[in-house]
């Protein structure tokens, strides 16, 4: 392994994913020993240093897994022509992806990729006679994790506090961010097998369907945040500990073919991710959309801290930034929830999002993290279709408070009515619970939702009409790449419009004095439902990558009655125009 000083990287693993790969070299380093062999260690350039361990070491052959990003697969390329020059072999194996790499053009590569059995575990390794000289894991820093709370500046560990935990002179409790962590994720690839075994008998009992969509639907489906019943294995196939092919494998074994394809087609977004990174190499930073490069955004620094630190006063979205930041992770849902948060409630820049979540995820991926930012910011190839509420989302994938009470406790002895909503609990019942909006839970950081909404609106509308060379006549967007291909995008019906003043709720009425509004019933399937059907469409925006440009797309018909009756403010009343 080496630890290359100048990472070609724009966004070298940092944060929670630098502890992770720690781990994961540890625990590999361990298994290797076991068979008789061992990771070298080396700081320094890559090509030289494995150039120089193979020359030491006698080896007469390079075997490697070829990695997706566009600067790594020109070191890998770099590296091949090298060991070459000096007339060894050289194998290349596809390993990071499931079904395609990003480099293959449509219709070109493997158009079905063989499913074979995993080989047979080794049992044992010729080891090298001498074995090239080698740092110490410990030397490359990766699992330095001394401080407290969030440190400024995205920095990996605080020097003082690291320096006590190596005397252990510190708390881990206090004064290692990464000690919840160590403690909730089992680590190395028998750790991986177990935890995808494990879901495998989940999904199998129906967990892992959308709800509405199965007859176990009382259960509440994969989007549940209080339950384990998502597969959890990102960052055990991000790191490598877990191969995306032995998962494909071992899901068509075990479960049959529409729950499989509900699971793997997400697993398959991994591949079209590389390969929009592989097309766009910038996208983790520039708009795919160019013209929203100038969208200007409201909201303040303040807003953007309250929303890291998990203090919005929203609960779901607190909670959901805490276990973030506590355990590395949180649910697909979740992210949808607190992703469009930011951009369409705090009108943040999604680029404010994508870093914060590139520093505290375990499963931290510049391309993933790009596409999903890039889609929940209207900018991306794709864009989707609906905005999640932050109130109704709690009680479709909570709906007893048990997650929100995990992760903030001051809020545990809140009845279940009033745990997504505590502004809204009687001055009385907040005393008993211990519950001070002002105090031990933070205030509302906005109270408005659909006024936030509609500011985001306008500054988005206002680029549209700013460049109306990048809107189509049905309202939907058109690109040019640079190789001159033309993609004509889909965008959101509400934006599509150009209309101010109309938003598509896909949200239910934010009305105080309902009583129904805290009723779970009235929320069944909504955002589950229109994530399921978003996925759907999602799944054909990628061959638009074939090299063909694709036919302009008529606009979709709508029941306009229907969908303006859902267009109301927070108090069920008509929004003005629509």
């Amino acid at each position: 392994y080496v630890h290359v000083d100048a990472d070609p990287s724009p966004w070298p693993v940092r944060g929670a994913g630098l502890w992770w790969r720690h781990e994961s070299l540890k625990f590999f380093d361990k298994s290797l020993q076991s068979i008789g062999s061992r990771i070298v260690y080396r700081k320094g350039n890559l090509v030289e240093q494995v150039m120089d361990v193979i020359l030491s070491s006698g080896a007469k052959a390079l075997h490697f897994n070829l990695q997706l990003e566009p600067w790594h697969h020109d070191r890998d390329l770099a590296l091949e022509s090298a060991v070459v020059s000096v007339g060894l072999d050289v194998r290349k194996f596809t390993a990071m992806v499931m079904k395609f790499e990003p480099w293959e053009a449509k219709g070109q590569g493997p158009t079905k990729r063989p499913k074979r059995e995993p080989l047979p575990p080794l049992r044992r390794l010729v080891s090298p006679k001498d074995w090239p000289w080698s740092m110490e894991l410990a030397e490359l820093g990766y699992g330095r994790t001394g401080g407290r709370k969030i440190p400024p500046g995205f920095r990996q560990f605080n020097e003082k506090r690291q320096a006590m935990l190596n005397a252990n002179l510190a708390d881990p409790k206090e004064d290692d961010w990464a000690h919840e962590m160590k403690s909730f994720w089992p680590m190395g690839e028998h750790a991986a097998m177990r935890r995808l075994e494990e879901w495998l008998k989940d999904a199998a009992w129906g967990c892992y369907f959308p709800p509405g969509l199965h007859p176990k639907d009382e259960v509440g489906g994969r989007f549940r945040a209080d339950k384990a019943w998502t597969a959890m294995l990102s960052p055990y196939l991000r790191f490598g500990d877990l191969s995306p092919r032995y998962v494909d494998w071992r899901v068509c074994q075990v479960l049959p073919q529409e729950m499989r394809h509900l699971f793997l087609k997400r697993v398959v977004w991994r591949d079209k991710a590389y390969s929009q990174l592989y097309r766009c190499p910038d996208s983790h930073s520039v708009s795919i959309r160019p013209h929203y490069e100038h969208e200007t955004w409201s909201g303040t620094r303040l807003q953007l801290r309250r929303w890291q630190r998990g203090e919005t006063g929203f609960p779901l979205v607190d909670a959901a930034m805490r276990q973030l930041w506590k355990v590395g992770w949180m649910c697909n849902h979740l992210r949808h929830v607190t992703a469009q948060f930011l951009i369409e409630h705090l009108d943040l820049s999604w680029k404010d999002g994508f870093a914060w979540y590139d520093y505290t995820l375990v499963d931290t991926d510049v391309a993933i993290n790009a596409m999903m930012w890039q889609m929940g910011g209207h900018s991306g190839i794709g864009s989707w279709n609906f905005v999640m509420h932050p109130i109704y989302a709690g009680k479709k994938v909570d709906p007893e408070g048990h997650f929100v009470r995990r992760w903030l406790p001051e809020l545990r002895h809140l009845p279940t009515e009033y745990i997504h909503c505590p502004w809204e609990a009687p001055a009385g019942t907040r005393i008993s619970a211990q519950v001070l909006v002002n105090g031990a839970y933070w205030q509302r950081v906005i109270e408005d939702l659909i006024s936030a909404r509609l500011q985001h609106q306008r500054n988005v509308i206002a680029v549209r009409k700013r460049f109306p060379e990048y809107v189509d006549k049905d309202g939907n967007e058109v690109i040019r790449l640079k190789n001159g291909q033309v993609l004509h995008l889909d965008v959101r019906d509400d934006i599509r419009e150009n209309d101010e003043e109309n938003i598509t709720l896909m949200m239910t009425a934010d009305d105080p004095r309902s009583a129904i509004r805290r009723n779970l019933g009235t929320t069944k399937g909504v955002h589950s439902g229109m994530i399921y059907e978003e996925a759907k469409k999602f799944e054909a925006l990628y061959d638009a990558f074939d090299g063909a440009p694709r036919r302009p797309q008529l606009t979709r018909s709508r029941d306009r009655a229907k969908e303006r009756a859902l267009r109301r403010n927070q108090h069920g009343e008509l929004i003005a125009g629509a």
